[in-house]
């Protein structure tokens, strides 16, 4: 007996050991550094540009952003009139996001040209498929859009009347190719609504009419698209948040999913909780294999009479997340990422790396107030959560930032907010905006922008009209694409580096193709060789030659490629290719749940980097074999 339980002991120790290999090093942020200590910060964004190396982070210009008291401290009014352009606030840093750099044109003050550029409110960052990067601003109506092709630094191709909305969206889609979603204020095709519209010559023109997103839903109660517009590099489509109503009131109180479709076809919403959210919108990411992340956060409250807000009082709420494997069909039960229960959880946000790899961040109160017009410390939070595309995901939560980016009230009234805080009676406070955002850097490590609407004049000790941009680094813990940990960079930065080169597919070694049954399976292996660059997405066509009497099949150019489901297309080119999806990256697999016709078979394999370099087709990616009759 007493061997038995020594044995015990010693499994235990090392099953211990192994878990603790296994955990890795915590999850830790560097402290935040200013990206300007003048400039407003609210609703900000951050990117990697993988083909320049260099960061672009934009945020509000700050004009309905004003906080009343700091608007008449000494520096206040001075300091944001001389600064005031009219257009959204841009920087790029080229040392990891060590230091940062205004974009100013021809020393005029300018981020961009203003005849391409109009519109403090509402940024969006974007990349299409050649690396150009769009962002947006609106001036109350307008919609303007404009791009970059040199990693942020200038931006020569824009319009200032895109169209006329309110809160735009950019998606990036195939070169030259930008997807906007807008809540038009011009008339869309049925005279009001959700609607995206689309510029194919980089951002200088947009089409005259686009493609509504909004309707009726199946259970006799309406949707809307709204949230950060995603396009799905595979498959064409377009995916967006939505928000359900149950009674066509316009309060849209009713849910919490997705809408997904094509441009100038139609889309299809799916509900995915019918939980109240307590921001203006949930948030999506889209991983490498397609599969979709939805996360909200919950509404409720305690039912008793109305406080000092005017508004139910609180309860504790939650961060949710939901997942979809069939890109927006159908999606999981909701998993809870955390529920605080003395705090407020909200405006979270997510992104995503390698498959089944998140980052959740939002901001989390110090106590249970209604943040509208009730002060209390407002911090970030970070939820790195590995395996969200299985039924136990691994959650990790962090306090990104040991200090709170607002001691104030939180209001999200919009414009009414600002007029409200110029009251010496009232309690708003906008500076922080609606949002603020996560993002990858080249590392495959987190990224966070947010405004901080802590800080004051140096002077006088009045606080600041407006927030002031920040920005916070992993710098330990497993990243989010590949496997080399976090580790803190130099406070000098690390110098950026291009990704010009595309990654290289290989199949697995011995017997690749694996066919019995009604299961057919290929697998393989894929690297990519850019600085910093990492795998995005396998991309597997498969293709069953037709081959006549006396034809070679090594000889004829006539293929049936095979579906995701399965089946053949009529014959085609066998330049005419069908990319199927795999499953995973750097390890990859392809498997169809389908008995395959007997014959001659041709697969070609590539992948595509995060900068968009695309391999080639070669001998070396392709490969012919034979499917017998069994």
């Amino acid at each position: 007996m007493s061997r038995f339980w020594a044995g015990l002991a010693g499994l235990a120790a090392v099953l211990a050991l192994a878990s603790a290999a296994q955990a890795g090093p915590a999850v830790t942020f560097a402290p935040p550094t200013f990206v300007s200590k003048t400039l407003a910060g609210g609703e900000p964004l951050v990117m990697t540009d993988p083909r320049t190396g260099t960061l672009v982070y934009t945020s509000h210009e700050g004009t309905t952003h004003l906080y009343g008291p700091g608007f008449f401290s000494p520096v206040g009014v001075p300091d944001f009139i001389a600064n005031y352009r009219n257009q959204v606030n841009i920087w790029t840093s080229s040392d990891s996001g060590a230091t940062w750099k205004i974009d100013d044109l021809a020393g005029a003050g300018f981020n961009t040209d203003p005849s391409k550029s109009q519109g403090f409110s509402d940024p969006d960052l974007t990349m299409d498929e050649s690396g150009r990067i769009y962002d947006t601003g609106i001036d109350l109506a307008n919609d303007a859009v404009f791009s970059s092709q040199d990693g942020g630094r200038s931006w020569d191709k824009g319009t200032v009347q895109c169209h006329d909305g309110d809160r735009p969206w950019l998606a990036g889609g195939k070169p030259n190719q930008m997807f906007m979603a807008t809540d038009t204020e011009e008339g869309s095709l049925s005279g009001s609504g959700h609607t995206i519209f689309r510029s194919t010559d980089g951002g200088n023109t947009c089409d005259p009419t686009g493609t509504e997103d909004f309707g009726p839903y199946s259970d006799g109660g309406s949707y809307t698209g709204f949230g950060k517009l995603y396009y799905d590099h595979q498959n064409g489509k377009l995916v967006e948040p939505a928000l359900f109503d149950s009674d066509n009131d316009g309060n849209f109180d009713n849910g919490v999913g997705v809408s997904v479709g094509t441009y100038g076809g139609k889309f299809t919403p799916t509900k995915a909780s019918t939980d109240k959210v307590f921001g203006h919108w949930p948030a999506i990411a889209i991983d490498p294999s397609g599969t979709i992340y939805l996360v909200w956060d919950t509404a409720p409250t305690t039912g008793g009479p109305s406080d000092a807000c005017g508004n139910p009082p609180p309860a504790p709420n939650a961060i949710k997340l939901a997942v979809s494997h069939d890109f927006g069909k159908t999606f999981s039960t909701p998993t809870t990422i955390a529920a605080p229960q003395n705090a407020r959880a909200f405006w979270p946000w997510v992104v995503a790396g390698d498959p089944g790899k998140l980052s959740i961040v939002w901001y989390q109160t110090n106590q249970l107030v209604d943040v509208d017009c009730q002060k209390s410390d407002v911090f970030v939070y970070d939820a790195q959560v590995f395996g969200a595309d299985t039924a136990q995901p691994q959650i990790t939560v962090t306090k990104a930032m040991d200090r709170p980016v607002s001691a104030n009230s939180v209001c999200q009234g919009g414009t009414t907010c600002v007029a409200e805080s110029f009251d010496p009676n009232g309690s708003k406070d906008r500076r922080l905006g609606d949002f603020f955002t996560n993002a990858v850097d080249q590392r495959g490590c987190v990224m966070i922008a947010t405004g901080d609407a802590t800080q004051t004049d140096p002077v006088t000790g009045a606080p600041l009209p407006v927030s002031v941009p920040l920005f916070i680094r992993q710098d330990s813990g497993e990243p989010l694409v590949g496997s080399t940990p976090c580790k803190p960079l130099p406070q000098t930065g690390a110098a950026h580096c291009a990704d010009n080169s595309p990654p290289v597919t290989s199949y697995r070694r011995g017997k690749a193709v694996f066919a019995r049954g009604r299961q057919f399976a290929l697998g393989g292996k894929a690297r990519d060789r850019g600085c910093g660059g990492h795998v995005q997405r396998v991309q597997v066509a498969l293709a069953k030659r037709t081959v006549g009497a006396r034809a070679s099949h090594r000889a004829t150019k006539s293929c049936r490629f095979v579906k995701a489901n399965g089946k053949l297309t009529k014959p085609r080119s066998c330049s005419r290719r069908v990319w199927l999806r795999p499953r995973g990256t750097s390890a990859w697999k392809l498997v169809i749940h389908r008995r395959l016709p007997a014959g001659f078979y041709k697969v070609w394999a590539r992948s595509v980097d995060r900068a968009f370099n695309r391999e080639r087709i070669s001998r070396r990616n392709t490969r012919t074999f034979r499917i017998r009759t069994t």
